[in-house]
């Protein structure tokens, strides 16, 4: 009986540290929607391009959209967000379950793999959260390492919008071929709206591994459906790797800009629309 005794208070101070840090990953407060928060800053020393020259992949109903991305405005246009780190696309009630049921150990292992996630709601593009991958820490019950953005109750980031990340990946996830998968997905009440997935063979196109040189990258969707909550996911191909950094974010962005070009075929993007396509944030 004194080791289930033990094992729920393990439990429920891992659950208390989750709740904790769901209160506390709030970006700047005081900017709703249009009236004026939300402002983005940096993106000339280390982050991702925002002049339009990005390396870009954004899909809108699924469907490849051209040009290079320029992130006009942070989450904090909303108001209080918040940042999560999961697994398997859960956040909330389903990822408290998730815990439960992995131990002490591998739950604080989960919840700790992705360092400073507020960077990503800070409005600053040269600012980023680095994800790191362990032996044993996927696999089984854990299918991904997700770093989750909500919004506050009762608001939504509405149809025409953007959900749009701006990452990077150190040389050592190329080496050991661990990126199998990058997948950008929209929820409304915890219910998947919209999903961009870009392989290893995607994100080599896009430049992102693979060569001498690897630039932060766009990546994201032109959203067609309202969302409250954002999530990008990292499966790796190699489950038993221990490789620590295997990704950094930069920021976070629903309103952008994509900016057409003659290179804008070559960014990644798929031209399937011959005009700009330019968004500022509300709430809904």
């Amino acid at each position: 009986m004194s080791g289930k005794r033990n094992l729920a208070a393990l439990s429920a101070a891992l659950l208390a540290g989750l709740a904790l840090s769901a209160c506390t990953s709030n970006g700047p407060s005081g900017a709703e929607g249009s009236s004026g928060g939300g402002s983005i800053t940096g993106g000339s020393s280390g982050g991702p391009p925002n002049d339009g020259t990005g390396p870009t992949n954004i899909t809108s109903g699924g469907t490849p959209v051209s040009g290079h991305f320029v992130c006009t405005q942070s989450a904090t246009a909303y108001g209080d967000v918040t940042t999560a780190v999961g697994s398997n696309g859960l956040v909330g009630g389903p990822l408290t379950a998730l815990l439960d049921t992995l131990g002490g150990s591998d739950a604080t292992t989960l919840l700790n793999s992705v360092i400073n996630p507020n960077n990503v709601i800070d409005g600053n593009l040269n600012t980023y959260a680095t994800t790191t991958l362990t032996v044993g820490l996927l696999g089984g019950l854990l299918e991904s390492v997700d770093l989750s953005v909500l919004l506050p109750s009762g608001k939504t980031v509405p149809a025409g919008q953007f959900a749009v990340y701006g990452i990077s990946f150190p040389n050592g996830t190329v080496d050991l071929t661990l990126v199998n998968t990058i997948a950008v997905t929209t929820y409304l009440d915890n219910v998947a709206q919209e999903s961009n997935s870009l392989t290893q063979s995607d994100l080599s196109l896009l430049g992102a591994i693979g060569g001498s040189t690897v630039p932060p990258i766009w990546v994201g969707i032109e959203a067609t459906k309202p969302y409250d909550r954002a999530t990008l996911s990292l499966t790796p191909g190699l489950l038993s790797a221990d490789v620590g950094n295997a990704m950094y974010t930069y920021e976070f962005c629903p309103g952008g800009t994509l900016v057409q070009s003659s290179s804008s075929s070559s960014s990644g993007s798929s031209s399937s629309s011959s005009s700009s396509s330019s968004s500022s944030g509300s709430s809904g």
